[in-house]
């Protein structure tokens, strides 16, 4: 089964609180710590839905077997730390694409397969909209009711149409 490890974040968050504040017209400090954690889910929920990393990260990907040639989740990839075959590491390959997230093992196909790599991250003013409106949904909705009807993330509040339609030119499948 293939799995895929975050070992460190490096990177730092697009938004601040002050960004999400000015979005959503807030004019006190006292949910400043509230709106942090919804910046750090947004991101987390954002990053999840078009598999590529928003803020750069220190990732392992292991595949237990390969034909050789593989893409690495979560790029744009800056580099490569390691490539490791059956255990032994090894200079034996090439990076192909546009942002190195396909490698090209030398010889072929292979078992145990682990590669370290480091994102890079997105960071434009598109990925801030979407989640800016996906934070601003979770501000709004932060009870888990509202009198007379049920309310919150995951019942009755769906995440923006605005949020997915944004993401989506970024969207990536990894099979």
């Amino acid at each position: 089964m293939r799995q895929i490890k975050i070992n460190s974040t490096t990177g730092n968050e697009i938004l601040t609180a002050q960004n999400v504040k000015d979005y959503v017209r807030i004019d006190t400090a006292s949910d400043d710590n509230i709106i942090s954690g919804m910046i750090t889910q947004a991101r987390i929920w954002c990053e999840n839905y078009i598999s590529r990393d928003i803020v750069a990260k220190n990732r392992t990907y292991y595949l237990p077997t390969t034909n050789g040639v593989f893409d690495l989740p979560f790029g744009p990839v800056a580099s490569i730390t390691t490539v490791n075959v059956n255990g032994t590491d090894t200079t034996a390959f090439e990076t192909l694409g546009l942002d190195n997230e396909t490698i090209e093992l030398d010889g072929g196909g292979a078992d145990r397969v682990k590669v370290t790599y480091i994102t890079e991250g997105l960071n434009d003013s598109l990925i801030k909209q979407a989640m800016l409106q996906l934070i601003s949904t979770y501000y709004d909705n932060r009870a888990n009711f509202i009198e007379g009807a049920s309310k919150g993330i995951g019942k009755n509040v769906e995440i923006p149409t605005n949020t997915k339609v944004i993401l989506t030119s970024y969207k990536t499948m990894f099979l």
